[in-house]
C-alpha cells in the first residue's frame, strides 16, 4: 500500500470531486458491475507445442447466430479468463493452432465446453452468479457444423483480429519475466488500484519467475500491496541467496476485491504445483498484499488441504484495516473496490481470522513504527498504516514471530534488519 493510494482520502469531500484518479474510476467500474466474467484452463495447452487460443462466442443456436466473440492466446499453464457483456449464451472453447494460421482448421485439437450429456452448452451465468469456472482439455473432436457456420457467417470475410471484443484476459502461470519490464513498473501499479478491470484486460493477471524453474531451489513468492507492483520488492529479491531460493513474484490488480485476488492466485499456485511438483514455498507479502496473501493460504492449506507452504512472512499489514477506508466508502464519488475490503469492520476483514493458519502455517509478523504526523492516522503509525491495525489482536495471537521496525510504510522493504531477519527464518523453515 503507497501512501499517495490514500491521498485523496485524507482530504475533505470538495478534493474528491478533483481527483482525475476518481474519473478514471467511475468507467472502470462499468466493466466490473456491468459485466460477468468466465476463468478456465485448458489442461493440456503446453503440450501443444503451438500456440493455442481459447474464445468465447456468443452463439444463440437457435437462430444459427454469432453476436459477438473474443479469443486470446494462451500464455503458459492454459489459464484464461473472458469478461463478457451478457449472461446468455456464452460458448467457451479452445483450439490448437498447429499450421499457426491464427484461425481454426479442421483436423486441429479442440476443445468446446459441454453438459453432462457431452452437448456443447453455454457457460451457466446470471444476475447473481456473475462469474463461472469452465475447464477443459484438446482432443482430436471437431467444432459443431453449425457453430462453424455461425462463425464465418459473423466474420464475413474479415479476420478474427477485426472484431474480437478485446475483453480477454491474460492469467500467466510460471511466465519467465525480467522486473524491469514496462508492465511491472511503479505507474502500473497505480493504474492497478484505479482502474483494476482495465488492468486486469490490459496487462493481466499473473505469477511470474525471474527465470526458469529450479528443482532443486525452494521459491520464495513476493506479493506487493495496493498501487504497488513487483519493483517494490527489488531490493529484497536481489538479495535474496539465489543459491537455495528461487525468486516468483505476482502481479494483480490491488483495486480488485481481495477474495477474487486470493482465489485466483491460489488456483495459479495449485497450477504450478501440478506442474513442477514443488516441496515448500515460501509466501512474502506486503501491506494489503499480505491480507490478500492470507486468504489465498487459508485456501490453498485450509480448503484445498496443500502441504507445501510452510513459511508466510507480513511487512506491514493493516490487518485491522485503514482509518481512512471507510470516508473513501461513504464520500468518495467512485469507491475503489479493495477500499470495501479494507474498511475497518468489513466482512472481508471480520472474517479473515475464522479459521487460522496456526500450527500449519508459521506466520512471522514485521510491522514498521516510524511516525509521521497525519490527519486520518493514530499518533502511532509508520505514516501509512497505524501500528493498531497492523498488531490487530488476532493477528498478534495467531503469530509465530513478532518484529517491530523504525521504518515506514515503505523502507521497511529495503530495511536492512527487517532483511537479515526474514533471511534466518527462511533459512531455518527450508530444507
Amino acid at each position: 500500500m503507497k501512501g499517495s493510494a490514500f491521498l485523496c482520502l485524507a482530504l475533505l469531500l470538495p478534493a474528491f470531486t478533483g481527483c482525475a484518479n476518481f474519473r478514471r474510476l467511475a468507467g472502470d467500474l462499468k466493466i466490473i458491475d456491468e459485466e460477468y466474467r468466465i476463468y478456465g484452463v485448458v489442461g493440456n495447452a503446453d503440450a501443444q507445442q503451438v500456440p493455442v487460443y481459447a474464445a468465447v462466442v456468443e452463439w444463440h443456436r437457435a437462430d444459427r447466430r454469432v453476436y459477438s466473440g473474443d479469443r486470446i492466446e494462451l500464455p503458459p499453464g492454459g489459464a484464461f479468463a473472458f469478461s463478457v457483456k451478457s449472461p446468455l449464451h456464452q460458448h467457451v472453447l479452445a483450439y490448437a493452432d498447429r499450421n499457426r494460421n491464427g484461425i481454426y482448421d479442421s483436423g486441429e485439437p479442440t476443445w468446446i465446453h459441454t453438459d453432462n450429456g457431452g452437448k456443447p452448452s453455454p457457460v451457466k451465468l446470471d444476475g447473481v452468479q456473475r462469474h463461472a469456472r469452465v475447464d477443459g482439455r484438446l482432443t482430436a473432436g471437431t467444432l459443431p457444423q453449425d457453430l462453424r457456420k455461425a462463425l464465418e457467417d459473423f466474420l464475413g470475410g474479415r479476420t478474427v483480429d477485426e472484431v474480437v471484443s478485446q475483453r480477454g484476459i491474460r492469467l500467466s502461470v510460471g511466465e519467465v519475466a525480467r522486473l524491469d519490464e514496462p508492465r511491472f513498473a511503479a505507474t502500473r501499479g497505480e493504474d492497478g488500484l484505479w482502474t483494476p478491470a482495465t488492468m486486469a484486460i490490459t496487462t493481466g493477471f499473473g505469477i511470474y519467475f525471474l527465470e526458469p524453474y529450479d528443482p532443486i531451489r525452494t521459491p520464495v513468492l513476493f506479493i506487493h500491496g495496493a498501487a504497488g507492483s513487483p519493483q517494490d520488492w527489488r531490493y529484497a529479491m536481489e538479495r535474496l541467496d539465489d543459491r537455495r531460493y528461487q525468486v516468483w513474484f505476482v502481479f494483480y490488480p490491488s483495486g480488485g476485491r481481495l477474495e477474487s485476488s486470493a482465489q485466483l492466485l491460489n488456483q495459479g499456485v495449485k497450477l504450478l504445483h501440478e506442474r513442477y511438483e514443488f516441496r515448500h514455498l515460501h509466501v512474502a507479502a506486503h501491506s494489503m498484499g499480505g491480507l490478500m496473501a492470507r486468504r489465498f493460504i487459508q485456501k490453498n492449506v485450509l480448503e484445498d488441504g496443500q502441504t507445501y507452504i510452510n513459511t508466510f512472512i507480513t511487512f506491514s499489514s493493516p490487518w485491522g484495516g485503514h482509518e481512512a477506508a471507510a470516508s473513501g466508502v461513504k464520500w468518495a464519488p467512485s469507491v475503489v473496490p479493495s477500499w470495501r475490503d479494507m474498511e475497518q469492520g468489513s466482512t472481508f476483514l471480520d472474517h479473515l481470522f475464522d479459521r487460522w493458519l496456526k500450527g500449519k502455517v508459521n506466520h512471522h509478523l514485521f510491522y514498521s513504527h516510524h511516525a509521521s504526523r497525519s490527519l486520518t492516522l493514530p499518533a502511532e503509525n509508520d505514516g501509512t498504516v497505524s501500528v493498531a491495525s497492523q498488531l490487530r489482536p488476532e493477528a498478534r495471537d495467531e503469530a509465530t514471530t513478532i518484529l517491530g521496525y523504525d521504518e515506514d510504510h515503505v523502507s521497511i522493504l529495503s530495511a536492512a534488519p527487517a532483511l537479515i531477519q526474514a533471511k534466518e527464518l527462511l533459512d531455518a523453515a527450508t530444507p
